[in-house]
């Protein structure tokens, strides 16, 4: 239940602090904010303050939010209260408030983790320069032994059958000689101390004694502030790369050979509750992270040029703007309708895998 509510809570702040983006600037530019929605369609119940001409409503699908505009599909242009009397200098920003607002959480989500103590990867050479340097599980296999007997991502191994350990190599050369045989890990999982037994397969030709698990050296830094504000600018830079690659690789996957890597792996909501109660393990270092993960993914997602999206509206703007006139608000209400309905498919699909593998 603590993980449901720390999901709620987190994709409330995301979604809401996009929303509020687009609410803020549409009221700055004049134009009248009709409803600020949680969750999309139908809905279930509603509010207006007295005097307010905004209903704040909370809806079935609660997958995302959104903003109704006073003119929005291109109506009422001759009304000054119109979004559809602005120019497109003010769409666009309106339209990229949100994504905007998504990168701020994210900068400051990530420059609290840099305050707070960030975990980073060091070589042995480097151990003096991290806070408690420890050998640490940066990857466990699927259907390996090592999920089987239930290692974790992030886990530090402390010791191993009751000897501590203090690099890599000597936790590979244990699990190397007790092909056949079980070992005991003792780990620290958070705020938590465990003990895990793990059964190391026969040596074969494939060298399946291996338990499955990648080891590296890791410790926790701490900086000023000054130094975590220009390191979630990093961070964010590094997940929006590696993000444009796995949909590059993804899309020439389609029409190639080529795999689309192991890594990309897409999660919709049942499954982020699945790592938001991983990263809870882990400590609240990983659950703010996790803030700026979702928050920077959001931004990214919301931008690309997609019908229905800000990306796709936004678009649609850029091309008014090089035509000298307004694209027909039929034909663009028809791209986005489209865009919406294969984007809730999508959703409906990512959420069926998520279940299956739930329950596997």
């Amino acid at each position: 239940m603590m993980t449901l509510l720390i999901f709620a809570a987190i994709l409330l702040l995301v979604v809401i602090g996009h929303e509020f983006g687009h609410f803020i600037v549409a009221k700055w530019c004049g134009v009248k904010v009709e409803e600020f929605g949680f969750g999309f369609p139908p809905k279930l119940f509603g509010y207006r303050p007295k005097g307010s001409e905004t209903e704040y409503t909370v809806n079935l699908l609660p997958i995302g939010g959104f903003v109704r505009l006073y003119g929005e599909e291109g109506e009422h242009g001759d009304d000054q209260r119109s979004f559809a009397a602005k120019t497109p200098l003010q769409r666009i920003a309106i339209l990229s408030a949100g994504v905007i607002v998504n990168l701020i959480i994210a900068v400051g989500a990530f420059t609290i983790v840099g305050m707070m103590g960030s975990t980073v990867l060091v070589t042995e050479d480097q151990r003096d320069e991290v806070a408690n340097p420890a050998v640490t599980i940066s990857q466990v296999l699927p259907d390996s032994t090592a999920e089987s007997a239930g290692l974790k991502f992030g886990d530090r191994i402390v010791a191993v059958n009751g000897e501590s350990v203090e690099t890599v190599t000597s936790v590979q050369s244990v699990i190397g000689e007790s092909a056949g045989e079980e070992i005991s890990l003792t780990l620290e999982r958070g705020s938590q101390e465990i003990t895990q037994e793990v059964t190391v397969p026969e040596l074969s030709d494939d060298d399946s004694g291996k338990i499955g698990v990648g080891l590296a050296l890791a410790g926790t830094v701490r900086l000023g502030f000054l130094e975590a504000l220009g390191q979630s600018f990093v961070r964010i830079w590094v997940i929006v790369a590696r993000t444009i690659e796995f949909i590059g690789v993804g899309l020439i996957s389609l029409v190639t050979t080529i795999e689309a890597p192991a890594e990309a792996d897409v999660r919709g909501p049942v499954g982020l509750v699945q790592v938001v109660g991983d990263f809870r393990a882990l400590g609240a270092t990983y659950i703010v992270t996790f803030v700026g993960l979702i928050s920077t993914s959001l931004a990214l997602f919301n931008i690309l040029p997609i019908p229905a999206l800000d990306g796709g509206r936004i678009l649609f703007v850029l091309i008014e703007m090089i035509k000298g006139s307004p694209v027909s608000k039929e034909l663009e209400g028809r791209v986005h309708m489209g865009g919406y309905l294969v984007l809730m498919g999508l959703m409906l699909l990512v959420t069926a895998n998520d279940i299956i593998n739930l329950v596997r």
